[in-house]
């Protein structure tokens, strides 16, 4: 009988996945989701999606656009703690309290905590 899994393993998991798919973009990928964190950390979670987004322009045809689309999907299929609707992940962070955001962000950093380690393994060209 299998054991269910833990948050961190089910957090790593997804990160594997999306590092994998970051390997397309190479090094960009690799210097955002380095980066990030610490626009997070500095400016707050929802100014740092929003430059997220803008950069992307709304698709995820380049590395920005791949991790706006990672991090949305975690926090809103994946852990199920945003529900969108109709509204896009920046937009949604302004709308919500203030508990909420502080642990959305919390989560979120720690998703990157992971991206962080399985890009530097998996995407070594610089």
């Amino acid at each position: 009988m299998a054991l269910p899994k833990t948050l961190e393993q089910g957090r790593a998991e997804y990160a594997y996945k999306c590092a994998e798919k970051g390997k397309d973009y190479g090094s960009d990928y690799k210097s955002y989701v380095k980066k990030i964190p610490m626009l997070i950390k500095t400016n707050g979670l929802g100014a740092t999606m929003a430059f997220v987004f803008s950069k992307s322009k709304g698709k995820d045809d380049n590395a920005y656009g791949l991790i706006y689309k990672q991090v949305s999907d975690w926090v809103s299929k994946e852990k199920e703690l945003l529900n969108f609707e109709n509204h896009n992940f920046a937009k949604k962070l302004t709308e919500i309290d203030s508990a909420e955001y502080r642990f959305i962000t919390i989560e979120v950093l720690a998703l990157f905590n992971w991206l962080r380690r399985f890009t530097e393994g998996l995407i070594t060209k610089d």
